[in-house]
């Protein structure tokens, strides 16, 4: 039985962050009454050990760490979820990013692979070693998650609200799986809080899985702001404890934690996914990572992330890398994501610098060398209908409109054939950089005759978006 660890994970670091600031606090006080302090560490051999920790965390100036999840189900060790974290104490800031299980990478000694094989073969070590090639940046310390005790976590917080976007139904009898929960606003138990952050059954899988997994991250970050929490530290803190293994000393791990609480609002807080996009290799599906793109989140100044604008390349061939925040709305819809997260606000602002002008719209629309088709994924009556007209209006050959196989994509996606031609592909990728699709959302599907565009429930976007090039196209 397959299990996510992207939540407890975050919880586990983002609970010891806010609720381990007594920690630092600890260490701040004894530059005023050295004595408390002493009290506080009972012998002079742990305030010694605190005292060089602190001094770490300022010379150190980035500690990255790699958190991973361990799931052991009928002897077999894997690590479907990995974060690498960075917190930087200099610029005051940390950045989380998600690395898909299914991410391509060279495993050391054991050829390519998909990432979270590493962890099956070699442990946290290997896994780590993997991860550092893969990204070209060091990792100083790991964490690693033990899923059981996260419902008794939950509950313990007094549960975590959240706006459940739709229907969440799975059963898996062998696996003893029953995920049944209804949508709308409603605060989660540790029971429900597992199976919300374990479902993937939908059209994004894994992928739409880290997106909701992000968002109850953020909902629990604000749930631990809340004093009637805070006060439960010893507990939650004991309890944290219990869960986690790692090289990390507890000093350094407290005074770590004390400087994320102290240092950092939930605006200095970023979450990302590692950009990238699915592909099919050898009958094994991949997620094919844009590393330059993870390292342009990872690396970039604190005021381009503040400011919302984080590119990777320049001119023409720059891209933007989207991202959130602990403080973005955790309330708002799935349909505001973009490219496996939450955009920037500039991302969903709609950055009039990403407009295309009337001869590189007909450029575009003329280099599809094959038809498309139009599909309706929502069960609103006309959808495909209506984009179908604006396509057509712009010059785009329409096929074949009709409704998908099932009406509950939440995205627009565009799928192709399995064994389609290197046309009917170009096709595929040229409506998706017309219509702004993210590319992980342009795959292949079993379903599919054509290069279609499947509308979700996020299609307004798409029409707003035709739109505005049928006026570009008048002009």
């Amino acid at each position: 039985m397959r299990r996510s660890r992207t939540i407890i994970l975050i919880i586990i670091c983002g609970l010891v962050a806010i609720f381990g600031g007594a920690g630092l606090r600890f260490y701040f006080a004894w530059h005023t009454s050295q004595a408390d302090i002493l009290k506080a560490f009972e012998n002079e051999s742990q305030k010694k050990e605190n005292d060089s920790y602190a001094a770490l965390l300022k010379e150190q100036g980035r500690f990255n760490i790699l958190v991973m999840g361990e799931d052991n189900v009928e002897g077999s060790r894997r690590s479907d979820t990995i974060l690498f974290v960075t917190i930087d104490i200099d610029d005051k800031n940390m950045r989380v990013i998600s690395l898909p299980r299914d991410t391509r990478v060279q495993i050391p000694h054991h050829g390519t692979q998909k990432l979270n094989h590493a962890f099956a073969y070699g442990g946290p070590d290997l896994l780590k070693a993997t991860v550092e090639k893969y990204l070209g940046l060091p990792i100083l310390y790991y964490v690693v998650i033990d899923y059981d005790s996260f419902p008794e976590f939950v509950d313990m917080v007094g549960g975590v609200e959240m706006d459940v976007q739709k229907r969440m139904r799975y059963v898996d009898r062998a696996g003893g799986l029953d995920i049944n929960i209804q949508p709308g606003r409603q605060l989660l138990d540790g029971k429900t809080a597992l199976k919300y952050v374990r479902f993937r059954k939908d059209a994004l899988g894994d992928i739409g899985r880290i997106q909701r997994q992000q968002q109850f991250i953020k909902a629990l970050v604000k749930k631990a702001y809340d004093p009637r929490v805070l006060i439960k530290f010893p507990e939650l803190a004991a309890q944290a404890m219990k869960i986690f293994k790692t090289d990390m000393s507890p000093t350094l791990a407290v005074q770590l934690a004390g400087f994320v609480q102290n240092e950092l609002g939930r605006e200095r807080m970023f979450f990302s996914m590692l950009p990238g996009e699915p592909a099919m290799i050898d009958r094994l599906s991949y997620w094919l990572g844009d590393v330059k793109a993870a390292n342009a989140f990872l690396n970039a100044p604190v005021e381009a992330l503040v400011s919302g604008d984080v590119t990777e390349g320049s001119g023409r061939n720059a891209k933007q890398v989207h991202f959130s925040t602990a403080g973005d709305n955790i309330s708002a819809s799935e349909d505001a994501k973009d490219n496996g997260q939450l955009g920037t606000s500039a991302a969903r602002s709609g950055d009039k610098k990403d407009e295309m002008s009337k001869d590189e719209l007909m450029t575009l629309i003329k280099s599809m060398p094959e038809s498309v088709a139009v599909l309706n994924g929502t069960g609103k009556a006309g959808v495909s209908a209506e984009i179908s007209t604006r396509l057509q209006q712009l010059g785009v050959d329409v096929i074949h409109s009709g409704n998908a196989k099932h009406f509950d994509y939440q995205h627009c996606n565009i799928v192709y054939p399995t064994n389609a031609s290197e046309k009917v592909k170009t096709t595929a990728r040229q409506l998706g950089t017309l219509l702004k699709i993210p590319k992980n959302l342009v795959r292949p599907s079993q379903q599919a005759f054509y290069a279609s565009i499947i509308a979700g429930h996020d299609y307004k976007k798409l029409t707003i978006l035709l739109d505005n090039m049928l006026k570009i196209s008048n002009q």
